[in-house]
């Protein structure tokens, strides 16, 4: 078995792809005229589910990843700078997810003085930072996983991943983005 084959590695790795899926959709939405994207994330289910989905995935790689690759980098300064920046991008991220949610539940007319165009950018920066996240997450800390975390760690790691958010993984597609029943 390849350390890709590895149980966590091959979570990992659906999961960025499922998030890259549902970026796409995120964006579609948001940039495609005839469809309100505000009353679209405030009543589809894509916009709660792509949330529950990311919250999971970074809550199993903070309990099962994380504190063991830490504690393995305690003497590679680099690598703990890396393993803070990697935190510092989740906590960037889920910012702008609490901007987007408050200006899906902002009335209308807070809206118009916001502007037409402040969700777009919102949306825009969180599709972004997140393909940005994932593909430094890929070529930079996944190396270092696999040099430290041994396979009961990522198999700890697919277990949690599996149980956070296992509900989102059987929801996928365009049609999660649609508010008709």
């Amino acid at each position: 078995m390849t350390w890709t084959d590895a149980p966590g590695m091959a979570a990992m790795f659906a999961a960025h792809d499922r998030l890259r899926g549902e970026m796409t959709s995120l964006a579609r939405l948001t940039v495609r005229g005839g469809r309100n994207p505000r009353r679209v994330l405030r009543t589809a289910a894509g916009w709660r589910s792509f949330k529950h989905a990311l919250g999971g995935h970074f809550a199993a790689e903070d309990k099962a990843l994380w504190p063991p690759l830490r504690h393995a980098l305690a003497l590679r300064p680099e690598g703990l700078a890396l393993l803070e920046a990697i935190e510092a991008e989740h906590a960037a991220l889920h910012l702008l997810i609490e901007a987007i949610d408050e200006q899906v539940a902002t009335p209308s007319q807070a809206l118009a003085d916001a502007g037409p165009g402040a969700l777009g950018d919102l949306t825009d920066s969180l599709v972004t930072g997140l393909t940005g996240h994932l593909a430094h997450e890929e070529h930079a800390a996944l190396p270092l996983l696999r040099q430290t975390i041994t396979p009961p760690q990522w198999a700890r790691f697919a277990h949690l991943h599996t149980r956070l958010t296992a509900a989102d993984a059987a929801r996928t597609g365009p049609e999660r983005w649609s508010t008709t029943p």
